[in-house]
């Protein structure tokens, strides 16, 4: 890993005009990791853009530092476009790759779509990938880029939660902290600014719950009508699986949310299930423990129910 750290350095170092760019509909890591790295470039004298193709962009991320400098438009010329926690090109917002692209993730389903792939699927996070890169080549982290890269860990870890936090992510955290960072602030930020639109839609999402395989999974709805009585946004679904995972006997949580563009498959595990297997199927990907994907087309949530439940039978059965 430290020979890419150390390629993809020099590369940064001969470029000048640098595109940010992480995956539509952008969570916490990946806008987290992709704004982490604007104060860097821009010390080392770069021309840099922060881009995502998504509009409006998340506004329980609206605190990070250089959030306001976030643009879905491309800038004309440029000679590096750095990706951040995306696993395919088509999830980039963009038709074509127009220059050389350094693609930090750590998605095991990535399909290294970059000229360097920086990939670390033992990552708990991308911006812990970020974070070793700039470790491994002696770069210093304000306290802005800390920021970023702490709330990203945040996010991806579900709070220090999952299967991923080991001892080097709390290094890394107490590290961020060292750096500058106020957990309190970060926390307030990220989980005391409800919408009440969001706790409408999860009254409304809970009780559409059906139980099945014995217990072990669990689905819960979103439609569109549900979103627009409630006056809710696409974010304020986001949780919805997870607090539905955690359910006593459930192991696999589904939430399927009807976009404009077909059915939106969000997954989750809670102990043994590689979930990421279901979305691959499906043309997504993810993580062993949240995955998801789009189908797109004459799909209705009972026909998707169906297709699931016989795929969840089958992997309940093999990874338990």
């Amino acid at each position: 890993m430290d020979n890419l750290f150390k390629k993809a350095f020099e590369k940064i170092k001969e470029s000048n005009n640098i595109v940010l760019i992480s995956h539509i509909n952008p969570d916490g890591d990946a806008l987290g990791s992709s704004l982490s790295m604007y104060p860097v470039l821009k010390r080392m004298g770069k021309k840099v853009t922060i881009f995502n193709a998504t509009k409006p962009l998340p506004e329980y991320l609206d605190f990070l530092p250089n959030f306001n400098k976030v643009t879905d438009k491309l800038p004309k010329n440029f000679d590096l476009m750095i990706s951040f926690d995306c696993g395919s090109f088509d999830r980039l917002g963009i038709e074509k790759k127009t220059a050389f692209l350094i693609n930090f993730d750590h998605h095991i389903s990535n399909t290294e779509y970059g000229d360097i792939n920086i990939i670390d699927p033992n990552a708990a996070s991308t911006s812990q990938v970020v974070y070793n890169f700039c470790k491994s080549n002696g770069i210093d982290i304000d306290k802005e880029s800390a920021t970023c890269m702490y709330t990203a860990l945040i996010t991806d870890t579900g709070s220090f939660q999952y299967e991923s936090v080991n001892d080097k992510v709390f290094e890394m955290a107490a590290d961020m902290v060292r750096c500058g960072v106020e957990p309190a602030y970060v926390s307030k930020m990220l989980f005391q600014r409800d919408r009440l639109s969001r706790l409408r839609l999860l009254a409304k999402a809970y009780e559409t719950i059906e139980m099945c395989c014995d217990g072990r999974v669990a689905f819960v709805e979103v439609t569109r009508e549900m979103m627009e009585i409630t006056g809710a946004i696409k974010e304020d679904t986001d949780t919805i699986v997870n607090s539905v995972r955690a359910i006593a006997p459930v192991e696999i949580a589904a939430m399927l949310r009807e976009d404009e563009d077909g059915i939106k498959i969000s997954l989750r595990s809670k102990n043994y299930a590689d979930v990421s297997k279901i979305a691959v199927k499906y043309g997504g990907g993810g993580h062993i423990r949240a995955a998801g994907a789009t189908l797109k087309g004459e799909f209705d949530f009972s026909k998707v129910k169906e297709m699931l439940k016989k795929d969840f039978q089958n992997l309940l059965k093999g990874d338990k």
